[in-house]
């Protein structure tokens, strides 16, 4: 046992950071990881790690990306149960990866207000 922790542990420690692929619209750095990116594509607030701004996604372009989720997930759910298979919901499945990539990758990100702190 104690020969399999020698090889584990430094392997874990050494652990590359996310890649940043992004770049923060404020600054213009390479600053934003694609899990932030994502994290803003579902309404969260994320923050850059040069700058310290506050950055969401496009609210207007966000909610037209959410039609377009939902628009899918009720049109392979309803083909479902009208056919009584579930066949289309595997069907789901690469579309909704695909909106994913698309809202990775296309979905422009905002630099929110500054908070000031409210006594």
């Amino acid at each position: 046992m104690r020969r399999l922790e020698i090889y584990l542990i430094p392997a874990l420690e050494q652990q590359p950071a996310m890649k940043k692929n992004f770049n923060c619209p404020k600054c213009g750095q390479t600053s934003i990881t694609t899990k932030q990116k994502y994290q803003a594509g579902i309404w969260r607030i994320i923050y850059c790690s040069e700058c310290q701004a506050r950055l969401c996604g496009q609210p207007i372009i966000m909610a037209l990306a959410y039609a377009l989720y939902f628009w899918a997930l009720a049109w392979f759910g309803f083909t479902a149960y009208f056919e009584g298979s579930l066949e289309p919901l595997f069907y789901l499945i690469p579309t909704w990866l695909f909106l994913d990539f698309l809202n990775i990758n296309l979905m422009p990100l905002s630099v929110m207000k500054t908070r000031t702190s409210q006594l």
